[in-house]
């Protein structure tokens, strides 16, 4: 039985940890964005039978995005290819004709959505500072690329960890809600944050696109999708469905359908609207 209730408190345990964390190591150091330029990356697109008749589960979407895009988007900062991957796969075969002339490469898989832009900066930082030629993370590789291009199979086996809670897989369709609802509140909790104010966590569905202003309030039951900017001191009463729209500040929405559209500022739109390609 998942226990999804436990998951989110070690998640905003985790972040509230993050928050207090101010001190900077020698070790992180190494980590500074001037050497940002000696690693590629390559994401492994896993096609795992366990999804059944889901032929491409790494292009389910969790949160607005391909499972696999999220792996893109913590890896950012490095040039990212991608290969199709399966559990028969030879991974150093696979990856060789990708293999670039930057000093590592990082090979994750399309599975491992949770993965952070702080623990990749921690993964490298070892790397560096350990000159490691192969690196066995719990879901994915670090390689020196010279020795990775000279060697036919992966003789290492011991396993490093690191934030293994980022590591966890959507290995079928029941850890992928897991998963989902993990992400879910990394969003959520980043809004808080920034001053939005949401009064029902359980009930309100964000994606990760979504751009809210400060001063926002959200009443229970509404869901914001795609790409989606919300102005300041905006009062989104219960019941809304808003999609790829723009809304002013100081707006009203109540219980509305709004999809494509733009309601500008200090408008009420509601109840029981729908506002559908209109700006």
């Amino acid at each position: 039985m998942i226990d999804v209730e436990s998951e989110i408190k070690n998640e905003k345990d985790e972040l509230e940890i993050e928050f207090e964390l101010k001190t900077e190591t020698n070790l992180e150091k190494l980590s500074d964005s001037k050497f940002d330029d000696d690693v590629a990356v390559i994401i492994l697109l896993y096609k795992n039978p366990n999804f059944k008749s889901i032929l491409k589960p790494y292009e389910l979407e969790i949160c607005g995005k391909k499972m696999w895009k999220w792996l893109e988007l913590a890896c950012d900062s490095y040039p990212i290819s991608t290969a199709i991957a399966t559990p028969e796969s030879d991974i150093v075969n696979i990856i060789k004709p990708l293999l670039t002339d930057k000093k590592y490469t990082m090979v994750l898989f399309s599975d491992t959505p949770l993965i952070t832009k702080e623990t990749i900066k921690e993964i490298l930082t070892y790397v560096r500072a350990k000159d490691c030629n192969v690196l066995n993370l719990s879901r994915g590789y670090v390689f020196n690329t010279e020795y990775i291009k000279n060697i036919s199979s992966i003789k290492n086996k011991m396993i490093v960890s690191f934030n293994e809670s980022d590591f966890e897989v959507a290995d079928d369709l029941i850890a992928t809600e897991k998963i989902s609802q993990i992400i879910q509140y990394r969003i959520l909790t980043y809004h808080l944050y920034n001053g939005v104010f949401i009064k029902d966590l359980i009930s309100t569905f964000i994606d990760a696109d979504v751009i809210i202003e400060s001063g926002v309030v959200i009443e229970p039951n509404n869901i914001i999708q795609g790409r989606t900017y919300i102005g300041k001191y905006t009062f989104l009463e219960s019941g809304n469905k808003i999609i790829d729209s723009v809304i002013g500040e100081n707006c009203i929405l109540k219980n509305s359908y709004i999809c494509n559209s733009k309601v500008n500022k200090n408008i009420v739109v509601g109840p029981f609207e729908k506002v559908i390609n209109k700006g």
